[in-house]
This record gives structure tokens, sequence and C-alpha cells, in this order.
């Protein structure tokens, strides 16, 4: 298993969003009950960055469409529901969704040690 360090440990705050980059990929960090967590930095929907949606209770927002998603997990828990921060009433959510299913984010392991984040991976 490799290591590549992500962050300092205090830079990753509870409930917000950090933006890191790792072997090319974009990442967003969160730290949620205590725990850091990594999750691309990519609305399935249409492949736009994340970093600016909102955080609450653990989940995140895409400031794009509206999906919701939890940041440990990855899961998807709202699909499409706005567009710019408007909402969208029911009958127009399929139309907006462009035919794309509901889809979780992709999730990264990550250890944190001795006031680092570190990216884990299998190599």
């Amino acid at each position: 298993m490799t290591r590549l360090r992500l962050a300092d440990s205090a830079t990753v705050r509870e409930g917000e969003v950090q933006a890191v980059q790792a072997d090319g990929t974009s990442l967003i960090l969160s730290r949620i009950g205590g725990k850091v967590c990594a999750v691309e930095n990519k609305c399935p929907h249409f492949g736009l960055p994340l970093a600016r949606g909102k955080v609450v209770d653990g989940t995140i927002r895409c400031p794009w469409h509206g999906s919701r998603f939890d940041l440990c997990s990855g899961k998807n828990l709202d699909w499409v529901n706005s567009v710019a921060g408007l909402p969208l009433p029911q009958w127009s959510r399929s139309l907006v969704a462009m035919g794309k299913q509901p889809a979780p984010l992709r999730r990264f392991e990550v250890s944190e040690e001795n006031g680092t984040v570190f990216l884990l991976s299998k190599s």
C-alpha cells in the first residue's frame, strides 16, 4: 500500500470542503464527525466540480444541478433537482438529467497521521 500526502490535518475542517490534487485527479476533502473523508471533485451527472457545493450534515450538494451525496460513502442521496440553485419541478428533473441515472461519487481511502492526511492506494 502506498501513501500520497494530500494536506495538513489542520486545514481539513469540519463540514467544509478543501480541493486537492492527487496523481492528476481532483479530490475534495472534508472532516465529517471528526473523520477525514475524500471523494472525487466531479459530479457524475456532467462531470462538473463539486468544490463549491454546500456541505450540510455530512452531505454535499452539487452547485450546478442540486444532486446530493454523502461525503464519506459517496452514495447518491438525491439526483438532479435544481439548476444553478433554482428548484426544478418534479416533472422536469428527468429532462435536466438528460437520461443519466443516479450514480455515486468515486470515494478514496485516506488516513490521518501525525498532522497529515494521506491518500492510500494499492500499488
